[in-house]
């Protein structure tokens, strides 16, 4: 062999050698020092909770058992039910003579880190009283395309009396995206001149090997982290994606930010009403009113509604003056803008209220063959 090459050889794999033991003995010595930097979440978390779905994105793992511990005082202990929705086992029908409301959303929804006992659709069964059944169809992270899709999916065949949808402030913009949370494909919609919404994501893109192992590596690798961190590695995009800036890519910092849409989202809601009214029940929308929720967005959304006669109710006057009258009570989490045990129970004692007033505890719809 060439004396040239062979030392050019000898220069490489010592190299080589020299980088794989240099990455080891961070990561070694990063542990040993307790060193954490900023990761995704646990893998044993949301692995064991959610699934691949080809319509959505992502749903619950029928049966499936885990913790969403956030900060206390509940521990986030979640059960799912054989038909992937949190709490115990519900029948297709409702019993003769109970109304049914089933509650649409996020992790407000579905109450992360929140013990089942204290979450809202449990708080609103409690205060609706014995002829009312309350169901949990909150995900977390779903945005309002895949609320109306669950609906579609799920939704209409559990033959509701009233859905309730709970909106949150990051729905304006999650609907436009579709790729979250490093870690997520999701379907979205796209809204035609006309107005008509146009399906994208049709299956939901899964993972690829490549993006697997970077979030492998985003997860459990402080050598990959700090490359991250300091900017190498930028995100790559994929040629034949129509708008690419809305994959943002795995663990990638300064990625091109996507823009609420007012527009899009109330025009999801319409058809989320829409299917509803198909399915014999009533719509009625409700806004989280976390704390700093970009009640902004909101207004003009709610014009949207009076002039279509959409239903909504917003929780943030109630949730704000109670924040402010007793601030030390367990409103929100500290580090965390969800619900805590005090405001899924006032937002649900003050629905309740609502509901009773419209007069939507009564009588239920008749049952349909």
């Amino acid at each position: 062999m060439n004396p040239l090459a062979s030392r050019a050889r000898a220069i490489l794999v010592t190299t080589g050698v020299s980088l794989v033991l240099g990455i080891a003995a961070f990561e070694g010595v990063s542990r040993i020092v307790g060193l954490s930097l900023p990761t995704l979440e646990a893998p044993s978390q949301r692995e064991a909770l959610f699934a691949y779905d080809a319509n959505k994105g992502w749903f619950h793992t029928p049966k499936a058992r885990a913790r969403r511990h956030i900060a206390g005082p509940d521990s986030g202990r979640v059960k799912i039910n054989s038909l992937g929705l949190r709490g115990p086992e519900i029948a297709r029908r409702p019993r003769p003579g109970v109304k049914r409301i089933l509650v649409l959303g996020d992790s407000f929804a579905f109450g992360a880190g929140l013990d089942y006992v204290h979450t809202f659709p449990t708080n609103l069964a409690r205060h609706m009283g014995h002829g009312v059944e309350v169901v949990n169809m909150g995900v977390s992270g779903y945005s309002t395309d895949q609320e109306l899709l669950l609906f579609e999916d799920l939704g209409a065949r559990l033959h509701p009396d009233i859905v309730l949808l709970l909106m949150c402030d990051n729905d304006f913009e999650a609907n436009t995206q579709d790729f979250v949370f490093y870690m997520n494909y999701k379907p979205y919609f796209e809204l035609e001149p006309g107005g008509r919404l146009v399906r994208r994501n049709k299956p939901v893109p899964r993972l690829s090997g490549a993006e697997r192992a970077r979030l492998w590596l985003g997860r459990h690798s402080n050598t990959w982290k700090l490359l991250k961190a300091i900017g190498l590695g930028r995100r790559t995009k994929r040629v034949q994606v129509q708008r690419p800036w809305l994959y943002e890519r795995l663990v990638v910092a300064n990625s091109r930010p996507s823009t609420p849409d007012v527009r899009l989202t109330a025009r999801l809601v319409s058809a989320l009403r829409g299917r509803v009214e198909d399915a014999g029940a009533t719509l009625i929308v409700l806004n989280t009113g976390h704390r700093n929720e970009q009640i902004g967005l909101f207004g003009p959304l709610r014009k949207r509604f009076e002039q279509q006669h959409i239903e909504y109710f917003p929780l943030e006057r109630t949730l704000r003056a109670a924040r402010l009258a007793e601030p030390r009570r367990l409103w929100d989490f500290p580090q965390d803008t969800h619900w805590n045990v005090d405001a899924s129970a006032l937002a649900a004692r003050t629905v309740a209220t609502f509901l009773k007033r419209r007069g939507l505890d009564r009588e239920p719809r008749p049952q349909r063959p």
